[in-house]
């Protein structure tokens, strides 16, 4: 929902792809390949997500960690809010139209 409304930045399309997918673990090269934007990219901001809980590390597998968006974080949880109520806004609009 983030990416139809906000654009698809590197950045609106991580957030969209582990918010959307809360209960998934992924690996940096995952989440890259998933949201459809380069690994050197994602690493540019990446540091960011994690500064401000965004994602947290949940397991670690040989070398590679794996990630997921950070559900106890207040900035999470705000992003969550303001999903469902844009998706209440985006199905008032539809139901209106039709």
């Amino acid at each position: 929902m983030f990416t139809e409304i906000f654009g698809d930045s590197p950045q609106v399309k991580v957030l969209d792809l582990l918010i959307t997918q809360d209960d998934m673990e992924y690996t940096k090269k995952e989440i890259a390949e998933c949201a459809d934007v380069g690994r050197s990219t994602l690493y540019t901001f990446w540091d960011t997500l994690e500064r401000y809980s965004i994602v947290k590390k949940t397991r670690r597998i040989g070398n590679t960690w794996l990630y997921k968006i950070n559900s106890d974080s207040p900035a999470v949880k705000a992003l969550q809010e303001f999903q469902l109520r844009i998706v209440d806004i985006v199905d008032i609009i539809v139901e209106e139209e039709t």
